[in-house]
C-alpha cells in the first residue's frame, strides 16, 4: 500500500529542472503518511513521477518505481494485486525475467506483454498507479474497478498532475486552488463532491474502472479518460471467472455459491508479511468478513469501538461475535472527551470538503487498530450496496406506492407539514428524523429522492444557503449531472438494480471509501475489501433482486448465507449505521465550536454562503424546533476546510 504523485508535460523533450525536481519531492513528502517505509522517483524528459510505500507484500525488494524488461517502462504504484502471483506465473511462461517477489513488478511487466488493456483486465484488486512509456512519451494513469484507491487529475499551463491525493496536486506550481461553485453544490447536497469532480476547478477524479492516457498534442497534453470496466447487471452474459455461478435458480444454490465467493475474496486479501486483523462493528457486514477470516486466520484479531450513548453503541453484539468466533477482541470508547483531539486531526488531513462525520470514529479505530500493531485489516464496507441493506430501497417501495395515489402531491405536502410539528429527537436514526426525511425527497425522481435521503441539504435549502452571486452562477444540470447519469447507465439493471448501481458510484465511491481510505491512510493503516472483489460484485449483479430485498428483510440473501456462522441477533438485527450523535453535541460540546465558525458572520465572511440563512438552521437546531445535524455539519466542514491547510486562501 503506498501513495503515488507525479506530472506530464509529453511534448516536452527538456530534462526536469531542479525547481521541478523539487516541487516533485514535495509532493511526495505530503503523501508520507500513506506509505512511511520508502520513497522513490523517477524523473524523465518532461515527467516526473513518485511514490511513498508503505511494506506489506516483498517487503525487502519491490522497492518504486519498478521498471519493465526494456528499460523504457516505469511504473509508480498503490494498492494490492491479489492475483499478482498468476500473473507473476503467466509472464515467466512467456519468458519475462522477473527480479521480485511482489506485485508492483508484474505492472511494466504485463505491460509491454499485453498493453494498458490487457493488463488491467487482468488485475484483481485495489490499485491506483501511473505508468511512462519512454518510446511514446506517454503516460497511463488507472485505477480500480470500484475505486476503492483513490486518484485526481488535473491539467494547468500544459502541465497534467496527478496524485492519490489532492493535497500532494496543489502543491505543483501551476495549479490553482479556485473552488468550482457547481462542486460546491453538489457537496452541500450529498455531503461529499462526487466523481468525476474535485471541489477545485481544473482538477478532477479519475472515475472507476477507468484509465487515463496523457499523450501530446501538438504543443499541448491530450488526456484521453477511456473505461476498460463497466458492472453488467443482465443475468445471462459470458462468465469469466474461475468461481461457480449457481447450479439452478434456487436460493440454496445462490447462497452456496455466494459463501464460495465470499471465502475466495478473504482468502486472497489475507496475503502479507505484518500483522493482520478484523474491523468488527457488530453489524451483519463486518460479523460475515470477520467470521470467514477466522475460519483461515488462527487467533484472529479483530477490533471495534463503543460509544457512550446507547443509540449509538454496538460493543456489545461487535463482543458477542468475537465470542462466537473465538477471535482476541479489542475495544476502546468513544467519548465526549475524545471530540477535539480527534477532530483536530481529521480536519488536519481532509484536503476536500467531506461532511461524513463517521470519519472521526473511523480515525479513532484505525488509530486504535495501528496502536495495536496490526498494519493490514479486513472490513465490510460493500455489502449494503450489493445486496439492498440500506433502509432506503424499502423506503423507495413506499415512495412509489404513495405516487400512484391520486393527488399524492399534496398528500406529501399535508404530511410534511405534520412531520415538521413532529417533536425532535437527537437518537440515532429517530423516528421524527425518519419521517421528515423521507418526505423531503418522497416526491423526487427515484434517483434524486435517493440521494436527497442519504445527503444533507435538499436542493432548494442548498440553493437558499449559497450566496445569491454564487447561486446565479450554477449550471442548469447541478446537482444532478452524475447522480442522473449513474442510474440511467446502469447496463441491464431493472428499477432497484438502478438505485443499487447508483449507491456503488456515488454513495460507496464517494463517501465510504473515501472516508476509510482518508482515516486508514492517515495513520498508515491498509483496508481491505472483500465485498468489493469484482468477481463478488459481478456475481452479485447476475443475482435476481428478490433474493436481496425479501419483503421487509434487506440483504436476505447475506442473512441465509452467513447466518449459520453467527450469533442469531446479529443476524436478526437491523440496519445500525456507523454514526455519531452530532445532533446531541452540536448542543453540547461542540456548540462553541458551531458558533465560532458559522454564527455572527462566521459562514459568510467568505462570500460563499449566505449567513441570514446559516443563522436561521442554527436557530433551528439550538431551540429543538428542528433536527438540523446534517446540514450544519456539512457548513462547518466546508468552513473548517476553507480556512485550513488545503483551502483556497492557503495558497
Amino acid at each position: 500500500m503506498c501513495g503515488i504523485t507525479g506530472f506530464s508535460r509529453p511534448g516536452d523533450t527538456a530534462d526536469l529542472s531542479g525547481d521541478e525536481r523539487a516541487a516533485l519531492q514535495r509532493m511526495n513528502d505530503a503523501i508520507t503518511h500513506r506509505g512511511p517505509d520508502e520513497d522513490g522517483f523517477f524523473h524523465g524528459p518532461g515527467v516526473g513521477l513518485a511514490a511513498r510505500r508503505l511494506s506489506i507484500i516483498d517487503v525487502a525488494t519491490s522497492h518504486q518505481p519498478q521498471r519493465g524488461p526494456s528499460g523504457k517502462t516505469t511504473v509508480v504504484f498503490n494498492g494490492e494485486i491479489y492475483n499478482f502471483e498468476e500473473i507473476r506465473q503467466e509472464l515467466i511462461g512467456l519468458g519475462h525475467d522477473l527480479k521480485t517477489n511482489g506485485d508492483t513488478e508484474i505492472l511494466p511487466h504485463g505491460y509491454e506483454a499485453w498493453g494498458i488493456e490487457g493488463l488491467l483486465q487482468r488485475l484483481n484488486g485495489m490499485f491506483v498507479f501511473a505508468l511512462h512509456d519512454a518510446r511514446s512519451n506517454e503516460v497511463f494513469v488507472a485505477r480500480d474497478r470500484l475505486g476503492i484507491k483513490p486518484l485526481y487529475l488535473g491539467e494547468f499551463d500544459g502541465t497534467v498532475v496527478f496524485g492519490s491525493e489532492l493535497k500532494s496536486l496543489i502543491l505543483h506550481p501551476s495549479v490553482r486552488r479556485e473552488v468550482d461553485p457547481d462542486s460546491l453544490a453538489r457537496y452541500l447536497v450529498m455531503e461529499y463532491v462526487p466523481s468525476p469532480r474535485s471541489i477545485y476547478r481544473g482538477i478532477g477524479k479519475v472515475r472507476p474502472g477507468f484509465y487515463a492516457r496523457i499523450s501530446a498534442d501538438g504543443d499541448r497534453p491530450r488526456v484521453q479518460h477511456r473505461r476498460y470496466w463497466q458492472l453488467d447487471w443482465s443475468k445471462d452474459g459470458p462468465w469469466e471467472h474461475d468461481l461457480e455461478l449457481p447450479t439452478d435458480g434456487s436460493e440454496a444454490s445462490w447462497s452456496r455459491a455466494l459463501l464460495a465467493a465470499l471465502r475466495d475474496a478473504v482468502k486472497v486479501r489475507l496475503v502479507s508479511e505484518v500483522p493482520i486483523g478484523g474491523l468488527l462493528s457488530g453489524g451483519l457486514d463486518s460479523s460475515s468478513i470477520c467470521a470467514l477470516m477466522a475460519e483461515q486466520v488462527p487467533d484472529l484479531r479483530t477490533f471495534s469501538i463503543g460509544f457512550e450513548e446507547a443509540s449509538f453503541d454496538e460493543s456489545a453484539h461487535a463482543r458477542a461475535v468475537a465470542r462466537h468466533i473465538r477471535s482476541r477482541h479489542n475495544e476502546k470508547t468513544f467519548t465526549a472527551a475524545d471530540l477535539q483531539p480527534v477532530l483536530d486531526t481529521v480536519r488536519g488531513f481532509l484536503d476536500e470538503p467531506f461532511a461524513d462525520a463517521s470519519i472521526l470514529p473511523t480515525w479513532f479505530l484505525s488509530r486504535m487498530v495501528k496502536d495495536n500493531g496490526v498494519t493490514v485489516v479486513l472490513s465490510g464496507d460493500g455489502a449494503d450496496e450489493l445486496f439492498a441493506g440500506y433502509p432506503t430501497y424499502l423506503a423507495q417501495r413506499a415512495a412509489r406506492g404513495i405516487g400512484r395515489v391520486p393527488g399524492s402531491g399534496g398528500l406529501i405536502g399535508g404530511l410534511r407539514s405534520i412531520a415538521k410539528r413532529m417533536p425532535s429527537s437527537y437518537e440515532n436514526i429517530s423516528a421524527d428524523y425518519k419521517a421528515r426525511r423521507f418526505l423531503a425527497g418522497a416526491a423526487l425522481p427515484p434517483a434524486r429522492r435517493q440521494v436527497t435521503w442519504l445527503g444533507a441539504l435538499l436542493e432548494d435549502e442548498m440553493r437558499a444557503v449559497l450566496a445569491p452571486d454564487v447561486r446565479e452562477a450554477l449550471a442548469a444540470d447541478t446537482p444532478w449531472a452524475e447522480v442522473d447519469a449513474h442510474y440511467d447507465g446502469a447496463r441491464g439493471a431493472d428499477k432497484y438494480e438502478r438505485l443499487l448501481h447508483l449507491d456503488l458510484r456515488t454513495y460507496m465511491g464517494d463517501d465510504i471509501l473515501v472516508k476509510v481510505d482518508r482515516a486508514s491512510m492517515a495513520v498508515s493503516l491498509e483496508a481491505r475489501v472483500p465485498f468489493l472483489d469484482h468477481r463478488v460484485v459481478e456475481l452479485a449483479a447476475r443475482m435476481p433482486f428478490a433474493l436481496k430485498l425479501k419483503g421487509r428483510s434487506g440483504k436476505h440473501i447475506l442473512k441465509q448465507t452467513m447466518g449459520p456462522r453467527l450469533p442469531a441477533e446479529i443476524v436478526g438485527r437491523g440496519k445500525k449505521g456507523f454514526g455519531l450523535p452530532v445532533a446531541k453535541w452540536l448542543h453540547g460540546p461542540w456548540r462553541e465550536l458551531l458558533m465560532d465558525t458559522l454564527g455572527s458572520g462566521g459562514a459568510g465572511k467568505t462570500g460563499w454562503l449566505d449567513q441570514g440563512v446559516v443563522d436561521g438552521l442554527i436557530d433551528d437546531h439550538l431551540t429543538g424546533r428542528l433536527d438540523r445535524r446534517k446540514p450544519l455539519w456539512t457548513l462547518l466542514m466546508f468552513r473548517w476546510w476553507e480556512d485550513g491547510a488545503f483551502g483556497p486562501g492557503a495558497a
